[in-house]
């Protein structure tokens, strides 16, 4: 009996030592989740943020551009010299005239609203097309073959109202940034403003995890990325490994400060690593078929597309964003819009 009281003893002494040390280690856990470092969160958050996600769905909208050209078609003995043409020079030596279209998907986001006045960041590459496009005979050394002049440009943005052209505020084709701006009507709605903290790129650190909602082939969707090569961001751009496709161009780019809700705006999506794939196709007299087993015989022609490496997206730093509309704070007053409510 002696012996196993004992054995009690030491049981329930062991049980008490255990126990006092498990409810230390819990403690010392929570004060570590509790602890803040003013960073942005490199691990997936513990909380939902559908809410917060919900929200920016509301802010993002989809650009379509859709621009007309006036294109003409030359002999190919001619001898026009493309820097002395005019409009009654170029109908009389054209063979004939057909008018051409050209259109362009991306993503706009809303950073500005007055109660007049609404304005939307996008890419310049989304919207800048160029007001004329030469093509020449004898692979691109000969006469003028063809010249392409724009006659028209139409910009629609999903749940912004029709009526007058949005119109293109700022541009800067260099950083591939662009403002666009429309004078509202008193009934229509108030659009929702992506009035994020405007955020800091040189506290992104390799493996910060980042948002980026936009239309990719037309639809509204929200992927989640990782942050790479942080150091690029002093130079106005950054990598991430979101999933990009056609459409995403003018995403916002959002990031989270210790913990949800701090959703905080960090850049824009503007493009993606791509190469350029040469092949060879039937020509346009083609029938719809061809049996793979028999043997080509009419003309064949040269064509390319470009093939997206998935996985590398090019972000322009919201620095750059904002910088663009310090520089043109007159420019901006001389059209209406308060350059101080921008993000607001």
């Amino acid at each position: 009996m002696v012996y196993s009281r004992h054995t009690i003893l030491i049981f329930v002494l062991a049980s008490i030592i255990l126990g006092c040390n498990t409810t230390s280690n819990l403690e010392q856990k929570e004060t570590v989740e509790d602890a803040t470092d003013n960073k942005y969160d490199s691990e997936f958050p513990d909380k939902t943020v559908s809410d917060e996600l919900e929200f920016v769905s509301e802010t993002v909208k989809k650009l379509d551009c859709l621009v007309f050209y006036e294109t003409h078609i030359f002999p190919a003995q001619n001898t026009l010299d493309i820097k002395q043409l005019s409009d009654s020079l170029i109908r009389a030596a054209s063979l004939s005239r057909t008018i051409t279209n050209e259109s362009v998907t991306g993503t706009a986001c809303v950073i500005y609203y007055d109660g007049t006045r609404v304005a939307l960041l996008t890419c310049a590459h989304v919207i800048d097309f160029p007001d004329t496009i030469v093509t020449r005979y004898d692979e691109g050394k000969g006469p003028i073959e063809t010249l392409s002049v724009k006659i028209r440009q139409q910009n629609y943005v999903k749940d912004i109202p029709a009526g007058d052209d949005i119109e293109i505020l700022l541009k800067d084709v260099d950083r591939d940034i662009a403002i666009l701006g429309k004078k509202m009507d008193d009934h229509t709605l108030r659009p929702r403003v992506l009035n994020y903290p405007v955020g800091n790129t040189r506290d992104l650190e390799w493996g910060s995890v980042v948002y980026v909602m936009g239309y990719p082939l037309g639809h509204l969707m929200v992927t989640r990325a990782i942050v790479s090569n942080p150091g690029r961001a002093n130079k106005g751009r950054f990598l991430t490994d979101a999933l990009y496709n056609r459409g995403i161009s003018g995403s916002p780019v959002l990031s989270i400060r210790d913990g949800v809700p701090n959703f905080e705006w960090v850049g824009m999506a503007t493009s993606a690593a791509a190469q350029q794939i040469y092949f060879v196709k039937p020509g346009k007299t083609t029938p719809e078929y061809i049996n793979p087993e028999e043997k080509y015989t009419d003309d064949l022609y040269v064509d390319h597309h470009r093939s997206i490496n998935y996985g590398v997206t090019y972000n322009v730093t919201i620095e750059a964003i904002t910088s663009l509309i310090r520089k043109n704070q007159t420019l901006l007053s001389e059209k209406g819009f308060d350059p101080d409510l921008f993000f607001k």
